[in-house]
C-alpha cells in the first residue's frame, strides 16, 4: 500500500499563507486610502476649474474676494491631501516590501514541499518497482518449480 504524503510543515506553510494574505490586505487597505486621496486632489482641482472660469464681466469686489479666498482655500486643501498623499505612499512602499518578503517566505517553504513530495513521489515508485519484481520472480519461480516438478 502506498505510503500518503505527509509534510511536516504544512503549519508553517499556513502560517506564512496567512502572512501574505494579511500583507496583501493591508497593502490593499493603503492603496484604498491612497486612491481616495487623488480622488480628493482631483475633485478640488476641478472644482478650482470651475471657479477660475465663471462669472464673465462686471463682478463685484466682495464676490471677487469671496472667490479667491475659496480658490486660496482649495490651493491649500490640495497641498494638504498631497502631504497626506506622500505619507500614504512611503507606508504603501514599507507594506509593499512587507508583503514581498512575506511571499518570499511563503515560497522557500512550498520549494521545500515541492522537493519533498518529488522525493515521496520517487521512492513510492522504487517501492512499487521493488514490489512488483518481487511478485514477477515469486511467479517465475512457481513456474520453474511447477516444469521441473
Amino acid at each position: 500500500m502506498a505510503k500518503k504524503f505527509n509534510f511536516k510543515l504544512e503549519s508553517v506553510l499556513k502560517y506564512r499563507a496567512d502572512k501574505v494574505n494579511q500583507a496583501t490586505e493591508s497593502l490593499n487597505q493603503i492603496v484604498k486610502i491612497r486612491n481616495e486621496k487623488e480622488q480628493e486632489i482631483q475633485q478640488n482641482e476641478e472644482k478650482k476649474q470651475v471657479l477660475f472660469g465663471t462669472q464673465k464681466g462686471k463682478i463685484k469686489a466682495a464676490d471677487l474676494q469671496n472667490k479667491n479666498n475659496h480658490i486660496n482655500f482649495l490651493n491649500d486643501e490640495i497641498e494638504r491631501l498631497n502631504e497626506e498623499k506622500k505619507q500614504v505612499l512611503e507606508i504603501e512602499n514599507l507594506r509593499r516590501k512587507k508583503l514581498t518578503s512575506a511571499m518570499k517566505d511563503e515560497k522557500v517553504i512550498d520549494k521545500l514541499k515541492d522537493k519533498q513530495k518529488l522525493a515521496h513521489d520517487q521512492n513510492q515508485k522504487k517501492e512499487e518497482g521493488a514490489f512488483l519484481d518481487e511478485i514477477g520472480l515469486q511467479i517465475t519461480m512457481k513456474n520453474r518449480d511447477k516444469h521441473n516438478g
